[in-house]
């Protein structure tokens, strides 16, 4: 498939010092490594030197019960605890498996960036933006963490949460040092650490999905780990799945206003003037490849620019054809309701606004269900 694009983004298979990527195997070695520096160092940070880091993995309670989904699922309760140097900091998730399971099964984890309502592990409240009862009736495990647990969403100069660790970086903190993307993403990766130990999940068959902020999360933390077997972003927008050059909706000048504790401080340089970039959002989608990626977004999330969406996908695609496979398999935008799932690259557009519901759900797990 011959990719063009009408914004004048830099080419993902040509190396920064002109080199053009031709095979697999230069990509893994050459072009991959240096896109994956560039998104450290000028975009969402690095991560500490993380050697005195010692990561400590509990199952606090594990427990089927008719109160729970009427006894089809067993409900565990994970407590993850990193220390260093005598500073602590924990967080905790609730893992929920088919109770009825012959064999190890695969699994979702959720990077939730909303409130108790749409993670409850008691399941008091049924919200379409975690289905669980869906998941479980499907045959897949899921997991869920809340961001503000890890990191805080908002502007705190980086000293509770997971920073807390690290004291020397308050008064002395690099421009390329991590920001609350990186670190959710961290944590991420510490679920899947534990769902490596947990005989009842098959750690080779999970993905990591995320919504808006979570959904740029997702693709960072699968960018970087490579455990993760597929990654799923719903309305990620600016800074996440949508090109940044000649996009409607959301600019980096607008992001990096907001939440500018979201990213390093190198991505200041970068407001209106996106083409400075030594990069753009397509390169993240391909340095998931050859694995599974997929991307969904809304008719009238405007904001997150749903054609920038799909046209990153197209552009990231001729990463996977250096492995002889499809990405996402056409270049132009599908229509609402009619998802793409052919491809090593799957997409959807749905009717509606900036959400994550049961329909994209499905769409996830139907695209699980053929590929993953």
């Amino acid at each position: 498939m011959i990719s063009k694009s009408k914004r004048k983004i830099p080419s993902i298979l040509t190396c920064m010092d002109g080199t053009m990527i031709t095979d697999s195997k230069s990509w893994l070695n050459k072009r991959r490594p240096e896109i994956l520096e560039l998104f450290q160092k000028e975009e969402y940070g690095r991560l500490p030197d993380m050697d005195e880091v010692e990561i400590r993995i509990r199952v606090a309670d594990s427990r089927v019960s008719k109160n729970i989904m009427e006894g089809r699922t067993v409900r565990k309760t994970v407590e993850i605890e990193a220390v260093r140097r005598g500073r602590s900091f924990h967080f905790s998730f609730v893992v929920f498996i088919p109770a009825n399971a012959q064999k190890p099964v695969k699994a979702f984890v959720t990077v939730c960036n909303r409130g108790i309502k749409d993670s409850d592990p008691a399941r008091h409240f049924l919200s379409p933006f975690y289905p669980v009862e869906t998941l479980i009736s499907r045959g897949y495990a899921c997991a869920a963490f809340r961001t503000q647990e890890i990191s805080p969403d908002y502007q705190e100069g980086f000293t509770t949460g997971f920073s807390r660790l690290f004291p020397e970086y308050v008064e002395n903190r690099p421009k390329d040092a991590w920001g609350a993307i990186t670190v959710w993403a961290w944590a991420a990766s510490r679920v899947m650490d534990y769902f490596e130990k947990d005989p009842m999940i098959d750690e080779k068959r999970v993905a990591v999905v995320g919504h808006s902020r979570g959904g740029k999360t997702a693709l960072w933390c699968a960018a970087q780990d490579e455990r993760f077997a597929m990654a799923v972003s719903s309305c990620a927008g600016n800074s996440g799945d949508a090109l940044s050059r000649g996009k409607s909706g959301e600019t980096i000048k607008d992001i990096t206003e907001r939440f500018p504790y979201w990213f390093c401080e190198n991505y200041q340089k970068y407001k209106e003037k996106e083409e400075m970039l030594p990069f753009d959002q397509h390169m993240l989608l391909g340095l998931i490849a050859p694995r599974l990626l997929y991307t969904s977004a809304k008719t009238f999330d405007n904001w997150a620019d749903p054609e920038g969406q799909f046209e990153s996908c197209v552009m990231a695609s001729p990463v996977y054809e250096l492995f002889g496979l499809t990405g996402v398999g056409r270049t132009d935008q599908p229509l609402p309701e009619q998802p793409l799932h052919s491809g090593q690259i799957g997409h959807h557009l749905k009717t509606g606004s900036h959400d994550m519901d049961e329909y994209d759900w499905n769409c996830y797990m139907d695209y699980a269900d053929q590929h993953l």
